[in-house]
Formats: C-alpha cells, sequence, structure tokens
C-alpha cells in the first residue's frame, strides 16, 4: 500500500480509469456477437466484427501518432468523448422507444474506435508517469485491477444483458462520463521528451517507418507475436479441444461438460491472479526482466501444451494453474521491457505499433484451428511449444541488444 500511494497522481487515477473501462468493455462487449448474430446472422456479424477490427487497428496507429504531436491527455478525452456518444448512441436504439441494430452497431463501431485511439495515449502516459524503477509493481497492480473489474463486468453482462440492455448500457454511459471527468478534471500532462512532428498523413507514415527500422523493438514485436499465439488459446484451439475431447464429469454435485470446463480454466486463472499477484511481484522483484519473462513464457507454453493432451478435470486444472503462473510473471515483465525499448521522443507512436500484434496473434491463432484437424492434440501441443521457445529467444534477444535511437 505505501508503495501505491507513492505513486505519481496520474497513475493512481489511470488505474481507476482503467477500472471502470474494463468493466464497461467486459459487462457488453463479449456479448455483441451474439447480439449481432440474432439481427443480421452469421455471415454478416463476421464481416462486422472484422470491420471493427480494422477499424480499431487504424485509430491505434492513429492513436498513437497524435499522443506525440498534440500530448497524452487530449488524445484521452477525444477518445473519452466517443466512447460516451458511441454508448449513448447504442442506448438510445434500444431503449423502450427506439430498436435499431444497424444504428447500434454504428454506436459501438465510435466507442470501439474512440477506446483504440485512446489506448496508445493511455500507454504512454503510464511510461511518462512511471519510473524505470516502480515500472514492473505500476503493470503487475495494473493487471491485477484489470483482472477483478473483468469478474465484475463479466458478471453484469451475464445478469442483464439479454434482458435489460438499456438499463445496462445507460449505466454505461455513467461509467464513461465519469472517466471522462476523472481524464479531465484530474489528470495532468507530464512533459515528456518529443520531437516536431505534423498531424499529417506523411508524417504518420514517417513516424512507423522510424519504429520498423528500430530491429530491437521490431524481434521484440515478433516475439510477442508468439506470446499472444499462446495467450489467446481459450478463446481458440482450448474451446475447440476441450468441447470434442473433455470428459464430461461431476464435481460437487456439478456436471461438468466442455464448455463449463473452459469456464472452470478461466475461473481458476482469475481467482490465482486476483489472490496471487501481489506475491509473484514481489517473488521477481529482483530478478531480469529477462529471466522473469523467460520462465513465465515458458510455464505459459507447457500450461497450453498440457492442456490440449488432457481430457479429464484434475489434470486440466493443473494445466491452468501452471499457465496462470507463467502468465503472472510474464504480463509484467513484457510490458516494462516494452516500455523500456521505447525511444522517449515517440512513445505514442511505438504504443500505437503494439496494435499489430493482438490482431495478428489471432489471424494465426485462427488458422491453427484450421490445421488442428491435421496436427492433432500433440501437434498443437507441439506448435505451443515452439511458440513458447520463439518468444523467449526473441524478446531475450532484443532485451540484449543496444538502444539504436
Amino acid at each position: 500500500m505505501k508503495e501505491f500511494l507513492q505513486l505519481n497522481r496520474n497513475l493512481k487515477l489511470r488505474m481507476l480509469t482503467m477500472f471502470l473501462v474494463a468493466i464497461l468493455n467486459s459487462s457488453i462487449l463479449p456479448n455483441m456477437t451474439i447480439y449481432y448474430s440474432r439481427y443480421f446472422g452469421t455471415m454478416v456479424t463476421g464481416v462486422l466484427l472484422i470491420m471493427v477490427s480494422i477499424a480499431s487497428f487504424l485509430a491505434g496507429l492513429y492513436g498513437g501518432h497524435l499522443a506525440d504531436v498534440y500530448g497524452r491527455k487530449p488524445v484521452m478525452i477525444g477518445g473519452g468523448l466517443m466512447i460516451a456518444a458511441g454508448y449513448a448512441i447504442a442506448a438510445t436504439m434500444n431503449s423502450p422507444w427506439l430498436q435499431d441494430p444497424h444504428v447500434t452497431f454504428v454506436g459501438f463501431l465510435i466507442a470501439g474506435v474512440g477506446a483504440s485511439g485512446a489506448n496508445p495515449a493511455e500507454q504512454a502516459m503510464i511510461i511518462d508517469a512511471s519510473t524505470p524503477q516502480n515500472r514492473q509493481y505500476v503493470y503487475s497492480i495494473s493487471y491485477w485491477i484489470v483482472n477483478i473489474s473483468v469478474m465484475i463486468g463479466s458478471a453484469l453482462g451475464g445478469w442483464f444483458f439479454r434482458d435489460y440492455l438499456f438499463e445496462l448500457l445507460t449505466g454505461m454511459i455513467i461509467v464513461s462520463v465519469v472517466n471522462l471527468c476523472i481524464i479531465t478534471l484530474g489528470m495532468k500532462e507530464i512533459e515528456h521528451a518529443t520531437e516536431a512532428v505534423s498531424n499529417s498523413l506523411s508524417s504518420l507514415l514517417h513516424a512507423y517507418q522510424e519504429v520498423m527500422t528500430d530491429r530491437r523493438y521490431m524481434l521484440f514485436l515478433i516475439g510477442w507475436v508468439f506470446a499472444g499465439i499462446i495467450s489467446s488459446q481459450p478463446d481458440y484451439y482450448l474451446a475447440v479441444h476441450l468441447g470434442a475431447d473433455f470428459h464430461a464429469t461431476t464435481i460437487l454435485g456439478v456436471h461438468l461438460y466442455g464448455q463449463r470446463m473452459l469456464s472452470m480454466v478461466t475461473l481458476t486463472n482469475t481467482i490465482m491472479i486476483v489472490t496471487m499477484m501481489g506475491l509473484f511481484t514481489r517473488i521477481s522483484r529482483d530478478w531480469s526482466l529477462a529471466k522473469t519473462y523467460s520462465l513465465g513464457a515458458a510455464l505459459s507454453a507447457l500450461g497450453f501444451a498440457s492442456a490440449f493432451v488432457g481430457d479429464r478435470f484434475w489434470p486440466l486444472i493443473v494445466s491452468a494453474i501452471i499457465l496462470t503462473l507463467g502468465e503472472m510473471f510474464v504480463v509484467p515483465s513484457s510490458q516494462t521491457l516494452r516500455a523500456d525499448m521505447m525511444n522517449p521522443a515517440r512513445i505514442g507512436v511505438y504504443s500505437g505499433a503494439m496494435m499489430a500484434v493482438n490482431p495478428l496473434a489471432s489471424i494465426i491463432a485462427g488458422m491453427l484451428v484450421s490445421a488442428s484437424g491435421l496436427l492433432g492434440n500433440w501437434g498443437m501441443a507441439a506448435v505451443m511449444v515452439l511458440c513458447g521457445a520463439a518468444s523467449i529467444g526473441l524478446v531475450v534477444k532484443s532485451a540484449r541488444m543496444p538502444a539504436t535511437y
């Protein structure tokens, strides 16, 4: 608690806004696929989700550039206004007086673009307000806070989304407005290194060209793509594997089948992070970041690999414990390494470049699901081990390289 109280005011407020935004996102967004499928069908829904992903990716790139041009706070305020406006449109179109799923999609698209556009500025503000000495602690506690809020948000969405969507969206408008007020009235722009740049398209392209010529950072990003392939598996092959191969059983009177077993893995993961993250932060405090990352990535890869060849309750719970141990080492160390590698004058753009990692990892994870018919469970387990080894090799190599900016 003492260490938390000593943090910069912006960091403490950022953790509060992170808590609110994660509740907002986790209560609504996971259920929107069901919403769109009900009104548009699965084929159109797929197209809509691709549109959202592309728009969010582009917004993240541009938002990172704007964070370097205008500063972090103005971009965060702009993103917050778009989020509030998007949810207001969506709520209006799902009210007792109006129902229009087409305009609802537009509302959520606006909110998604706002959130993605603000994300690099938010990441940059964390780096501006933290120090190399407390940065790993900051990322650890941030990750802990996000997991708590996701638990709350998921429960809210599960209980209220179907029957009380208007009321839920109204609540989310209030949350987004509160979040915007915290940013506007509470946070201060921190002086940061910058270079004279404009907001033109040519300046944007030049800025990201500079990032792509930073070999150290690009090696890290590629290594993080491999890590992203591993961490995304609950939404991809792990769900497929449990649905097809899990031996249904009854534990303490609760009948567990594939889908419920996936929820048990997720529940185990969340409970461990919420209750044990502080302990693991203290354990790894004096380790090198490369060592912490290597151990975490290895445990994550082995945890998912063992889950892919497991088909019964207790072995899968053990796998969930192993992969969660890895996650608690990987996330803070990787975020700290990433921050240390950024050019101080281009932190917004460097943060924006990170927006490409999750979409790319998701695409590859989806391709692996298609290939799993040929690879089988053991083949997919081997792929996880190879991804873990590749991630460790690339990240550790990048961590040992000197800065080129």
